[in-house]
């Protein structure tokens, strides 16, 4: 089954997800203001704008092959081929200064721990269906050149998952992105 069409209805989610923030441009600005990341807001809003787009979800879902570790959201999307899951990790990153020191895209990227993508990336590649993502909120937005360092960096990096970004910070304001990452197992070359 392809997952093409899967990508672009969780692509053009996002999108439209984008309203939602663009409608809460205070808060946005805010968090960056104060230094803060609060992903839990992420998911409330994420989880009432599902609702209002009648779109089938389930929070916390167990992943299928250790049942202790939990994916935020798996969401059931009709595509060309049929009924398609997306399973969804959320995280909230702050672009610039918290505390006296200073965060970029390449810091999260690289950082191994659950600041960063790293252990949700290894989760979501233990699920065996293709629509694997994590959808990043990086309050302000870090640009392209340097979400481009950070992605180069983590499959660099971390050699047992790779990540393809399917949105980029051009299309979003200053303050704010979401970014869209599809995580996958990395294709080996044959030397």
């Amino acid at each position: 089954m392809s997952d093409i069409g899967l990508d672009t209805k969780v692509r053009d989610l996002v999108l439209s997800f984008k309203k939602v923030l663009d409608d809460h441009d205070a808060h946005l600005k805010s968090f960056c203001d104060h230094g803060v990341q609060v992903e839990g807001w992420l998911k409330g809003e994420l989880l009432g704008f599902l609702e209002q787009q009648k779109v089938r979800f389930s929070r916390e879902e167990k992943a299928s092959i250790d049942k202790r570790k939990k994916v935020d959201f798996k969401i059931e999307l009709t595509t060309e081929t049929g009924t398609e899951y997306a399973w969804i990790e959320l995280k909230h990153w702050l672009i610039g200064y918290q505390k006296g020191v200073k965060y970029d895209a390449s810091f999260y990227f690289g950082d191994p721990t659950s600041v960063g993508i790293s252990q949700d990336a290894k989760k979501l590649t233990k699920i065996p269906d293709n629509g694997r993502y994590i959808l990043v909120l990086a309050t302000a937005n870090p640009g392209d050149e340097e979400w481009q360092k950070g992605l180069a960096k983590f499959n660099e990096k971390f050699i047992d998952t790779a990540v393809e970004a399917l949105t980029q910070p051009r299309d979003f304001p200053d303050h704010y992105c979401v970014g869209l990452l599809k995580v996958s197992e990395p294709v080996r070359q044959i030397k």
